[in-house]
């Protein structure tokens, strides 16, 4: 006599058998399944170069941080020649404020139209916030994103400015990106290299380039990980210390960085962004990023110089102003 396991296991097979047959002679043949209320999906489109284009492509770097403190209107009265943008941080107040009264003061040339703006995150420090707050009121020329502010996000800070720039202000002709201790001439960015009575450049942008390669010592201030970046070489870039570029590639770089991966070195990292949109950047000897001792006739034929104090900016900017009729 058969045990009640058997049975159990036998009724299950059967239960089964029979379940499998039922689906295979009601199932729908192709013909009908149109007229079934089941919505039916098509394989995506492959393109010759294998991406998809019904496949929306999600954001690497949505770089979605609110602005903490804004100057949307710096450029609704008149559209700028040139846009000023200065990476600064909370602490360093003196540095701002000479350059306000030396190079970045936006009335020295009343023929061409400067707008500055310094750059910063979000401190740490809830009485440095606060300062910022009160400096911004009285100057109305700060930017505040909401990211931590630090070396590392150094990224982050000049695509705020490339974001600013393509928002609010896209209609200025060119953009100087710089440091807080950096001396840029003025007049020999304006008038010798950009030359406002030209026509616009489009797609442009030089500095100092470099040609180089990642440093893979753990030690260094430049470190590289392999993980982060695989390649042996960078694209050519320029020192993060002082570029022009044409405002219209502000939009282009802030828009490529959206889907390109973030790197801490911000000025490699718009080498990269440069190289996928196919733009070269332009040598020019006069952007330099190391400190030169002053002299009237050697900074007359720079464009930036590095490593310089607010009381040096004071005083190389004021031996420069009072020396125009000096000929070297």
């Amino acid at each position: 006599m058969p045990s009640k396991v058997s049975c159990l296991y036998l009724l299950t097979v059967v239960c089964w058998a029979s379940a499998l047959w039922y689906l295979s002679v009601s199932r729908p043949s192709t013909s009908y399944v149109g007229q079934l209320n089941i919505p039916i999906r098509k394989s995506p489109k492959v393109n010759k170069n294998g991406t998809f284009s019904n496949i929306r492509a999600r954001s690497l770097n949505p770089h979605d941080f609110g602005y903490i403190i804004n100057e949307a209107k710096k450029c609704e009265a008149e559209p700028p020649f040139l846009v000023i943008l200065i990476s600064t941080t909370h602490k360093e107040f003196d540095a701002r404020q000479a350059i306000r009264e030396t190079w970045g003061d936006e009335s020295t040339f009343p023929d061409v139209r400067v707008v500055t703006l310094f750059l910063l995150g979000r401190s740490t420090d809830v009485v440095l916030n606060q300062m910022v707050e009160q400096e911004s009121q009285i100057f109305h020329d700060i930017v505040v994103e909401d990211f931590i502010d630090s070396y590392h996000n150094l990224t982050l800070k000049t695509l705020m400015g490339m974001r600013w720039v393509a928002t609010f202000c896209s209609k200025a002709q060119y953009v100087l990106k710089t440091d807080s201790d950096i001396f840029v001439n003025m007049e020999n960015l304006i008038y010798n290299l950009l030359k406002p009575t030209t026509k616009p450049r489009r797609r442009y942008f030089t500095g100092y380039v470099i040609n180089g390669g990642p440093i893979r010592d753990m030690r260094s201030k430049w470190y590289m990980p392999r993980d982060l970046y695989p390649e042996s070489k960078y694209p050519p870039f320029c020192s993060g210390t002082g570029y022009v570029f044409s405002a219209d590639v502000a939009e282009l770089i802030y828009k490529t960085s959206l889907h390109t991966r973030l790197l801490h070195l911000e000025d490699v990292y718009v080498g990269v962004c440069l190289r996928k949109l196919g733009i070269h950047p332009f040598q020019n000897s006069g952007f330099n990023h190391w400190k030169m001792a002053y002299s009237l006739c050697r900074y007359r034929r720079v464009v930036t110089v590095h490593q310089i104090s607010p009381e040096e900016m004071h005083r190389i900017w004021n031996d420069m102003t009072s020396k125009k009729h000096l000929k070297c």
